[in-house]
């Protein structure tokens, strides 16, 4: 029996050896219908999203030619952004239009360049609001081709001004000013000076001065972004009204009268005497938020300045009428920037 008990221990352990289920199994089937799960997921994803880049594709090539084929037809517009928002679901279509896609620019940029009103207000129906880098692409299309009424339509200078006289001019349900530009001719064949007039008319001025103690506007006049602002100091408290170009304007030399209109004749008179204020001297304008670095010298800068008295808080101003209204004409002539040159 001693002999016996070594041989049975060793076919003990070989079996034990053979049927180790520590050792790696086989892959199981699960794992190899996963396997081939993932492969027809990614077939799948890539599929569509081949298809996706296709229908873009030819979305922006219609695109392209509403807004600069020289013989596109006005009454083909409708029809292929019909085809554009058949292809596309309209948030994707949205993101396109406002893509600098198209020679670094967005579609509504050359729309605007171009002239292709029709395909702005087609366009436009699409975009909800516009994003912060397709409003920078449509300010410079406006300047581009110095388009004022489109500046207006869009609504851009809502964009860039100052963001709490909005809010209160929404919360006061305050109707949006009036603003209209109109160009002038030059001056004299030699003299290189050019003018315009600005008209404006503020509504519910006191009330939204009084709550945001700032109001300012934008508007497109000889291919700049132009701002007037009216607002407070906030060290000395003084009123004041001032006037600048926006940050992606060039350079100029303006001489600016601004006049307020008065409503009724001051005391102790009869005669309506609006209020006029004249630049003292003229000085080179250079675009806002980068003056001190865009030239040196004492004859920069970056906004023209007019001191207020206390009027705008004054319950029987002259300057603003019974519905609160402020109406103002701003004069403007450009002169040469360095006059003295040859």
């Amino acid at each position: 029996m001693a002999l016996l008990q070594p041989l049975f221990c060793l076919s003990f352990t070989m079996a034990t050896i053979a049927f180790d289920d520590s050792s790696d199994p086989p892959p199981s089937y699960d794992l190899s219908v996963s396997k081939y799960s993932i492969r027809s997921k990614q077939s799948v994803f890539s599929f569509l999203q081949s298809k996706q880049k296709r229908r873009q594709t030819s979305a922006l090539s219609l695109i392209r030619e509403i807004v600069s084929s020289p013989g596109f037809a006005v009454s083909s517009v409708a029809p292929n952004i019909k085809s554009c928002t058949t292809a596309l679901p309209a948030a994707e279509f949205s993101k396109l239009l406002q893509k600098g896609n198209i020679e670094n620019h967005t579609a509504l940029y050359w729309a605007i360049v171009n002239n292709r009103r029709e395909a702005l207000l087609e366009f436009v129906k699409f975009i909800p609001k516009f994003s912060r880098a397709c409003s920078a692409d449509l300010r410079l299309a406006c300047m581009a081709v110095n388009d004022h009424a489109s500046f207006m339509l869009l609504h851009l200078g809502d964009n860039d001004v100052d963001s709490k006289d909005r809010s209160s001019r929404r919360m006061l349900g305050c109707p949006l000013d009036d603003i209209e530009v109109r160009e002038g001719d030059t001056l004299s064949a030699d003299s290189n000076e050019n003018n315009f007039f600005v008209h404006f008319v503020f509504r519910m001025f006191q009330k939204r001065l009084r709550t945001a103690r700032k109001l300012e506007v934008e508007f497109v006049a000889q291919g700049r972004i132009w701002v007037l602002r009216f607002g407070m100091n906030i060290l000395t408290e003084d009123w004041f009204v001032e006037f600048g170009i926006s940050r992606d304007s060039s350079a100029v030399r303006p001489n600016a009268v601004l006049e307020i209109q008065a409503n009724k004749p001051s005391p102790g008179s009869d005669i309506m005497q609006p209020l006029r204020l004249d630049m003292c001297e003229s000085h080179i304008l250079a675009p806002g938020g980068v003056c001190k670095y865009y030239m040196d010298g004492a004859d920069t800068r970056p906004t023209v300045c007019w001191q207020l008295s206390d009027w705008p808080m004054h319950a029987n101003t002259a300057y603003v009428d019974c519905d609160g209204t402020l109406t103002a004409e701003l004069m403007m002539t450009i002169k040469p920037r360095y006059p003295n040159r040859d």
